[in-house]
């Protein structure tokens, strides 16, 4: 046996294949979304702190929030079908949910964005706290990219019918 056809066998005995072709089984996931996005705040906290008297606070902040981040990513790809695939192009309905999906998504991410927009100018003047640290506002653009990532497919989830329970299961 060659090495390619070593690596072949490799990949398909780790399940790659299935990601590359993007032959993954669509899955509604309900809550999980939430738990990831409750674990990138708690780590935006915990990564936000003084660094000095917190050191291992501040290693748990940055392992839960790029862990988030990284979490969105892969829900994004393993939870309902937002884009074609190999086998065939998305049907009216995966369309339909796409669609609406998208359009609430782009609703709440714009009204956040407008009331931290807002927040921040008014947080010096009330003493409140804010973002000073250039890393810190770095974190809070990956953390709005992770909800671009993470709320249509939280969405779409719950616009979903629930599965199907199978008689093999």
């Amino acid at each position: 046996m060659t090495l390619l056809e070593k690596m072949d066998r490799a990949v398909y005995a780790t399940g790659i294949d299935r990601l590359v072709f993007m032959k993954v089984k669509p899955r509604t996931l309900r809550w999980s979304p939430l738990l990831v996005i409750a674990a990138m705040a708690v780590g935006y906290v915990l990564l936000a702190q003084p660094i000095l008297p917190h050191v291992t606070h501040f290693m748990a902040g940055v392992g839960l929030f790029y862990g988030g981040y990284l979490g969105a990513f892969i829900f994004r790809i393993f939870g309902p079908r937002m884009v074609p695939s190999i086998d065939g192009p998305l049907d009216e309905r995966e369309l339909m949910v796409k669609a609406r999906a998208g359009a609430v998504s782009s609703i709440i991410l714009t009204v956040l964005a407008m009331a931290g927009c807002f927040y921040m100018a008014v947080a010096v003047p009330l003493g409140a706290w804010r973002p000073h640290d250039p890393n810190h506002w770095v974190a809070l653009a990956f953390a709005f990219q992770a909800c671009f990532m993470l709320l249509p497919t939280l969405i779409a989830s719950w616009l979903q019918p629930p599965a199907v329970a199978d008689d093999e299961d």
